[in-house]
């Protein structure tokens, strides 16, 4: 097989046999061409490459496309099922006899890392710190930089969201011994920003933002400007100036990726929230029904979309809009003939759904009664 041909699953389905060079030539055409032919779009496709990869007992090429496969879980916003996949991967790993090959130990760490990473991001805490800690004791100088940065400088993260600040900011200064690149750096002054946003020093925290600024404006890095400019949205908005708040995250929404799940929830949530402070509902409900517009484009996990109703819900309610209320029940009437007519089996979400609308309900039930 040709490297640089992208393989169908129609491909491998026809072959009966696979010699070691087409063995070898598979694994580096799947490794290289993931985003390049789309292969995370394409789970039966890796599926069968990693069934290929068992057969002919290649653990090593197994454990990564397992890898691969919670990759593309992660994609699609389903973490559950990233953090089971990555996880198997890393079992497999550890379970080659050869665990000496340096190849081998830097792979477990980062998967390690990425479990660690999926576990905060669905904001278990403690689980991301137990991963991490048990990352470390792989941890030596033999590792590359690359991995050691990313090791130090995600475990930091990990420890800003469980509050251990101090140890945070021991991790961050660490990780900057390992960044050999300035887009590097940016993300590690971000990070250093929202220490010092955390523990309550805010005049620190802008001035570490704009030292990241100034690295992602310099490298024309779209993806690192969005992310300061809502935590600067953020800063702000912590420190009750909402104007410059808001100038901040209209920024961000001029430049940032749509088709990113993740940075879709927090973008989104920013700006509502800004929004609703400035008590412009009919402006948070138009950016609520762009959010879902965009989760249906992308298919993302619905779940998505229920922070940023919860906000609007919580506001509407509590100023008692009938107006934007009606509005906003219609919107949620919309989703829940969605979901029922996309047969999700998806209990949380449909409750959710039911809950939100409960809350409105009761909101017009009381006014009709104070009519009556």
């Amino acid at each position: 097989m040709e490297k640089s041909r992208k393989i169908f699953l129609e491909d491998l389905e026809e072959k009966d046999s696979f010699n070691d060079d087409e063995l070898k030539s598979l694994y580096e055409n799947i490794a290289d061409g993931l985003n390049k032919h789309d292969y995370y779009n394409d789970k039966e496709l890796l599926f069968k490459v990693k069934d290929i990869f068992i057969e002919h007992k290649m653990m090593f090429e197994t454990a990564h496309i397992t890898k691969e496969i919670g990759i593309s879980y992660y994609k699609e916003g389903n973490m559950p099922k990233t953090i089971r996949y990555i996880e198997n991967a890393a079992y497999i790993l550890q379970n080659i006899s050869d665990n000496s090959d340096m190849r081998i130990k830097e792979s477990l760490v980062n998967y390690l890392i990425s479990i660690g990473v999926a576990y905060f991001e669905i904001l278990s805490y403690q689980s991301s710190i137990n991963t991490f800690k048990k990352c470390s004791k792989l941890i030596d100088d033999k590792l590359s930089d690359n991995v050691l940065y990313r090791y130090y400088h995600e475990y930091a993260i990990a420890s800003i969201y469980a509050k251990d600040y101090d140890y945070a900011k021991k991790l961050l200064d660490k990780s900057l011994e390992y960044a050999h690149n300035n887009v590097r750096k940016g993300f590690i002054y971000n990070d250093l920003g929202r220490y010092y946003w955390k523990i309550n020093r805010p005049l620190d925290s802008r001035r570490t933002y704009d030292k990241a600024l100034e690295v992602f404006k310099a490298e024309n890095h779209n993806n690192g400007l969005a992310m300061i400019y809502n935590n600067l949205a953020m800063l702000y908005y912590t420190t009750k100036k909402i104007e410059q708040a808001s100038e901040w995250i209209e920024k961000c929404f001029e430049i940032f990726d749509r088709s990113n799940p993740k940075k879709c929830v927090i973008y989104f949530d920013t700006y509502i929230r800004i929004i609703l402070r400035k008590h412009d509902f009919g402006k948070a409900l138009d950016k609520l029904l762009e959010f879902i517009k965009i989760s249906d484009n992308y298919l993302f996990d619905k779940r998505y979309i229920l922070d940023a109703l919860d906000l609007v819900v919580d506001r509407i309610s509590k100023f008692k809009n009938e107006k934007y209320g009606t509005k906003l029940k219609n919107i949620l009437i919309h989703l829940i003939k969605q979901n029922d007519d996309d047969d999700i089996e998806d209990n949380y979400y449909s409750e959710k759904l039911y809950s939100y609308l409960g809350r409105l309900m009761y909101l017009f039930y009381k006014k009709r009664k104070r009519r009556d």
